[in-house]
């Protein structure tokens, strides 16, 4: 569950903030005009770069023109880095715009050049171009990006990349609701510290099930490298948490080897829930380590990676004061492990899909990921399991108004000792995505959920945290589920105090959890909601995200359920 952030709010408070936080005055040359560098004279070249379309219309897909020369070379690579705000703009021509674009630390050009698949010099390459436009556009610190070429008098290839920037300091003064339950948070965050994308948050949380405070330092490329690291820390009313990495991830499509490290160190206290109400609370320490290796190629549209591990895990449990059922036994296991993925390049742009206004990325082909490994009970001291893990994904343009996406997969073990599965989950997630109009939309997801010989520790729950929005957390548990959301969803063009683009969604819910082999308490039987709600795309910060605010009415509701369920949540898409 994520959390709301008021980035009016957030704009007062950097002006305060930000000049103790320095290196203010150095930016001068790059606020709040952009940085432009004109193209060629050549005559031929003198029309500028034209912008993507930017409708819902999926007639729009992958429209971004690049010249068709396979023996060009890359001969200049030129930046047109825009601010925040367009103060060319007159609603966005303000004495509060202004001063942030005066303040806000506009990306490094040097920064912006690492995240490239390409260089000037390198031979044009179609393909590069359009994967390091999408990379950009995934960056945390920017809204949208594009990159456009053109033939200079040479007969060579100039290349122009426009980016648009985002406000990234920003105190994270927080507030969400689900199923009733609250959550809070307080404290501040920086996505391009300095402008040079590195990732800092030190936060305050409180939610259901514990309070604490959490450090996080994410540096996605350490010394100009491609390699990267992420730090967190928390230290919660109910445990700690300590994770590290260090690894060269696959970057690009055509990367050929990524290795690294992981570690976690996490104990918390867990609750157990009976229609809503925790039953039972235990003690739970995990520790993970794993080092792999990969190596990938790429022919033509396919990618294939093959990876190789070793993973040791541990899970202990504890009884507490509040402990009142019986708890897990405790787990281990040592293991080597091989997996495999397999990715299809099919990307197309379009807009008004999982976002509002703004450009996004969808692939069409397959992502499909496997993995085994086997733990002997020599090197865990622990019964012999076989480790399992795989998934896929794939999307489907149907025709120009209708969009499908399916994600399926299942992880879990095979206990060779008691010859049976242990903790086995799958699940399948489809959705459906008709466009009656440029800024209408009808929507549906289905959602299966199944768990084998699932242990004292885990269940498998259904309610307002998990889509069913008309009724509280963890309202039923089974050992399987299936939830169907429908929506008429509305793209409005409203651009709410030049902060937030603005929709809105007619919903219903119909949803079950259920064990087909015992009682799960009177509301066992599927229950159904319908409401209506808000939807936020912040424009300036933390786009990759959309606020939901929606109001739930619970269509089989007993005395122990509100009348009226709020839900306030943050997600990453519509």
């Amino acid at each position: 569950m994520s959390v709301l952030k008021f980035s009016r709010f957030s704009a007062l408070f950097c002006l305060v903030f930000v000049p103790f936080y320095g290196y203010c005055a150095a930016q001068a040359d790059a606020t709040s005009k952009s940085d432009i560098f004109s193209l060629s004279q050549c005559q031929w070249l003198a029309d500028q770069p034209k912008d993507r379309k930017s409708n819902f219309d999926i007639e729009s897909i992958d429209n971004s023109k690049l010249p068709d020369a396979p023996n060009a070379i890359i001969s200049d690579i030129r930046l047109v880095r825009h601010n925040i705000f367009d103060t060319n703009n007159p609603k966005e021509d303000n004495f509060l715009f202004r001063g942030l674009n005066t303040l806000n630390i506009v990306t490094k050009e040097h920064v912006i050049l690492q995240q490239l698949l390409f260089q000037q010099g390198d031979k044009y390459d179609q393909q590069l171009l359009r994967e390091s436009e999408r990379i950009l556009r995934d960056a945390r610190y920017l809204y949208d990006a594009k990159i456009e070429a053109e033939r200079d008098c040479d007969d060579n290839i100039v290349v122009t990349i426009t980016t648009k920037e985002l406000w990234t300091l920003t105190p994270e003064i927080s507030y969400s609701r689900s199923g009733g339950e609250d959550k809070t948070q307080l404290g501040f965050r920086d996505t391009n510290l300095l402008g040079l994308g590195k990732r800092v948050s030190l936060s305050w949380r409180s939610d259901a099930d514990r309070t604490g405070y959490t450090f996080i330092y994410d540096d996605p490329n350490i010394w100009g490298s491609r390699y990267r690291s992420r730090f967190e820390f928390s230290d919660n009313d109910d445990g700690e948490r300590i994770y590290l990495d260090f690894k060269l991830p696959f970057y690009s499509l055509a990367s050929q080897q990524s290795y690294g490290a992981v570690t976690l160190d996490d104990t918390k206290e867990l609750p157990l829930y009976y229609r809503g109400d925790v039953v039972s609370e235990f003690k739970q320490e995990n520790q993970i380590n794993q080092v792999f290796y990969g190596q990938g190629s790429k022919l033509g549209s396919w990618t294939n990676r093959w990876l190789v591990g070793w993973q040791q895990e541990d899970f202990k449990f504890e009884q507490i004061a509040e402990t009142t059922l019986p708890l897990a036994k405790d787990r281990s296991l040592n293991y080597p492990w091989l997996g495999y993925q397999l990715i299809e390049d099919r990307y197309i742009t379009l807009s008004n899909f999982d976002s509002i206004g703004r450009t996004e990325d969808l692939n069409l082909g397959w992502n499909v990921f496997a993995r085994l490994g086997y733990s002997d009970e020599s090197l865990a001291d622990d019964d012999s399991r076989v480790v399992l893990e795989a998934s896929a994904a794939k999307a489907f343009h149907l025709n120009d108004s209708m969009l499908w996406r399916l994600y399926t997969g299942v992880h879990g073990y095979w206990n060779t000792e008691q010859q049976k599965s242990e903790n086995l989950h799958a699940y399948l997630d489809t959705n459906f995505l008709y466009n009656s109009s440029s800024y209408r939309a009808w929507f549906a997801n289905l959602s299966l959920r199944y768990g084998g010989n699932l242990t004292a520790d885990q269940q498998l729950t259904l309610g307002g945290d998990t889509g069913l929005r008309g009724y509280p957390l963890h309202y039923q548990m089974g050992d399987r589920s299936v939830l169907l959301n429908l929506e008429k969803r509305y793209y409005w063009e409203y651009h709410l105090l030049q902060l937030f683009k603005v929709g809105g969604a007619v919903f219903f819910d119909v949803g079950r959890a259920w064990f087909p082999d015992k009682n799960n308490g009177e509301n066992g039987q599927f229950l159904k909601d319908a409401g209506i709600g808000l939807r936020l795309a912040p424009s300036r910060a933390t786009a990759k995200t959309v606020i939901h605010i929606d109001l739930a009415f619970p269509l089989d509701k007993d005395d122990e359920i509100d009348t009226v369920q709020w839900v306030i949540k943050v997600k990453n898409r519509f």
